[in-house]
């Protein structure tokens, strides 16, 4: 006797689609803050012209974003969890401002920066 095959199941994720919206909205704000900081070193190293290479490495950063949004929406993800945490993109540019570009960051941009992490990890949890 033969015995029948046994169907394939599909593979259980780890993950939920909300937690995947998040990872991919915070993907997102790193690489649009990535694509700030070539900008800004644009202007900084080579003096703001119009074509370098730290525009492309800039472009290289922009462009999966459109990719990355596109692909939070098509798996189902909400707009109205998506969009929010990438709001963290703010905090990351205040990093590497400070830390990276030495400006100055007064105690209410901290305090701001604090409260847009709040609200992005109250949004994230649902």
């Amino acid at each position: 006797m033969t015995q029948p095959l046994p169907q394939s199941l599909p593979s259980p994720s780890v993950l939920g689609l909300d937690a995947k919206v998040v990872l991919l909205a915070l993907l997102t704000a790193l690489l649009t803050t990535g694509g700030l900081f070539f900008q800004k070193l644009n202007e900084v190293r080579a003096g703001g012209v119009l074509l370098s290479g730290w525009l492309v490495l800039s472009l290289v950063c922009f462009l999966p974003t459109f990719f990355v949004t596109n692909l939070a929406f098509q798996i189902g993800g909400r707009m109205s969890l998506y969009v929010p945490v990438t709001a963290a993109q703010y905090v990351l540019a205040l990093l590497a401002g400070r830390f990276y570009f030495n400006e100055s960051v007064t105690w209410d941009k901290w305090a701001g920066c604090a409260l847009i992490l709040l609200g992005v990890g109250a949004i994230a949890r649902g």
